[in-house]
């Protein structure tokens, strides 16, 4: 008798066991090694995430967006340096003179994330509009409202009805500023210059971009 019990209890169990199979399936087995690696590249292919604006890369390890854009043509409009530059150009702050608003011919500009600056730095020294640029990364300073809240500020391109006309000449001032010049001037050159109108030059101060050094 107890044999036969215990032959049931087994029958029982076996069943039961069955039962929980056909309900809770086994979990499908994991991907090996290579279905793990293609699955990463995937993921690498993919479009670069807001996140990953400042993400460093080849060509720029500190992930810097913003640039200095140097020796720019007077003529040089938003439109015509979006489609100078690789990549994606979010903003343009052009630089000029506070007291007459001349456009210096440099600006900052803004790229879309860190790819597109390197890109648009590895085009320094191509021609726009017959003018050699320079192109160097620009990171903000602590402090500065960057980037600026309209796509594009201060006017700047040549031509600008935001352009400022001059003041007129202090009194006994003997100052002048000269701009668009080349980079291989030297002092002998603004020497040899103002000698064509028979005027003395007694110094000449060099003036440097306080945030890049560039002339």
């Amino acid at each position: 008798k107890e044999k036969k019990e215990k032959k049931e209890k087994k029958a029982k169990k076996e069943k039961s066991d069955q039962d929980q199979d056909l309900e809770d399936p086994a979990p499908e087995a994991s991907p090996g090694a290579e279905d793990a690696d293609n699955a990463s590249s995937v993921k690498l292919s993919s479009p670069v995430p807001a996140a990953d604006k400042n993400k460093p890369c080849k060509g720029n390890r500190d992930g810097v967006t913003r640039l200095f854009l140097g020796n720019l043509p007077f003529k040089v409009d938003e439109e015509t340096l979006k489609s100078h530059l690789p990549g994606t150009l979010t903003h343009v702050k052009w630089i000029t003179d506070k007291e007459t608003g001349r456009f210096y011919g440099s600006a900052f500009v803004e790229m879309l994330n860190s790819v597109d600056a390197a890109s648009a730095v590895g085009i320094a020294g191509s021609e726009l509009m017959g003018r050699a640029l320079k192109i160097n990364f620009a990171p903000a300073r602590e402090g500065d409202v960057w980037p600026p809240v309209k796509s594009s500020t201060t006017g700047g391109q040549a031509g600008s009805n935001s352009r400022k006309t001059m003041s007129e000449k202090p009194e006994n001032c003997t100052k002048l500023f000269i701009g668009n010049l080349s980079y291989d001037i030297d002092d002998d050159g603004i020497y040899k210059f103002f000698e064509n109108v028979d005027a003395e030059v007694k110094a000449v101060r060099w003036l440097h971009h306080k945030d890049s050094g560039d002339f």
